[in-house]
């Protein structure tokens, strides 16, 4: 299922297949992630923040730096972030600054 999906999303946002499903695994696996979420998480990023590759990784380099972080949370502060890159990122420090 993930693979069709990010085949989905890559034709949309111009990222590599492969790279959405890394970033997919990475974000489902740490901070209390889930598969949905990160996809939610991703989508939202790609498709609205305009990420490429790089960004991607080190958007899933500085989540896993700022554990615990409630990817719900981080979900709704990025949709806040209302495609702005820099705001994208810095969702991820208000994510982890709020209680779980």
């Amino acid at each position: 299922m993930s693979s069709k999906w990010a085949k989905s999303l890559s034709s949309q946002c111009e990222v590599d297949p492969a790279t959405l499903q890394l970033v997919l695994e990475e974000l489902s696996e740490s901070c209390y992630g889930d598969a949905r979420t990160a996809k939610k998480v991703i989508e939202e990023l790609t498709l609205k923040c305009h990420f490429n590759e790089d960004d991607l990784k080190r958007f899933k380099t500085e989540v896993s730096k700022n554990c615990p972080v409630d990817a719900k949370k981080l979900h709704q502060e990025v949709i806040q972030a209302e495609g702005e890159k820099e705001h994208a990122f810095q969702a991820i420090d208000r994510a982890a600054r709020r209680p779980l």
